[in-house]
């Protein structure tokens, strides 16, 4: 599934699809036995306090109004704003959850951000990047179990699918993203200019396909 990345959504594109999506959620079971597999996502945002249990990938590909449902989940708070997110955090996301031992939803505390949001975090400190991979609908700061708020960043760094890092401040967290392979624990900071390394890796990429 190829996705518009200058899609844009707003709340009532959000709203309108939830009537779709529950419907396969509560699709008899009978129905659903027919696909091989299924990705479900079982988020929680510790910041507006929604929640979101969805079935977003089924028989073999990305199901569309799922994702702009989980696109709205993530959307920045402060400025009421989604962008579309790259589905390999999605799975990242399943991967994650699948290995570790909470049976909590994941915690969601800062996913999409708008520039000027980053920049606002980045003026306040916090060892915000300037060039963060939130910014890019590729990463997000998550929590699940709150006795052993690491395990987390250990899974992720251990599948290695991108960015990990563990801030163990007051409300700790870690941080996932798809993009190059780094692990960090605050207040020590992620390689720099990985965003650039993105960049770089991927332009190289097209040329050799293109």
């Amino acid at each position: 599934m190829k996705r518009n990345t200058s899609q844009s959504i707003t709340r009532r594109t959000a709203l309108t699809l939830t009537a779709g999506a529950g419907a396969l959620l509560a699709a008899p079971s009978i129905l659903r036995a027919d696909a091989p597999h299924k990705r479900v996502l079982n988020l929680q945002s510790l910041n507006s306090g929604e929640k979101l249990n969805i079935v977003y990938w089924a028989d073999g590909d990305y199901l569309p109004d799922a994702i702009m449902r989980v696109d709205w989940f993530m959307r920045d708070l402060r400025e009421n704003k989604a962008a579309p997110t790259d589905p390999r955090l999605l799975d990242l996301l399943h991967d994650i959850d699948a290995n570790t031992r909470s049976k909590n939803p994941i915690y969601t505390m800062s996913g999409y951000r708008t520039e000027r949001t980053n920049a606002w975090l980045d003026a306040r400190g916090n060892g915000v990047d300037p060039g963060s991979f939130h910014m890019r609908g590729m990463a997000i700061d998550i929590t699940q179990d709150f006795h052993d708020p690491e395990e987390v960043y250990r899974v992720a760094k251990k599948l290695g699918r991108g960015g990990a890092g563990f801030y163990p401040t007051k409300t700790p967290y870690a941080h996932v993203d798809v993009g190059p392979v780094d692990a960090w624990v605050y207040p020590a900071p992620g390689r720099p200019g990985r965003d650039e390394e993105y960049d770089r890796l991927r332009a190289e990429a097209e040329t050799q396909t293109g």
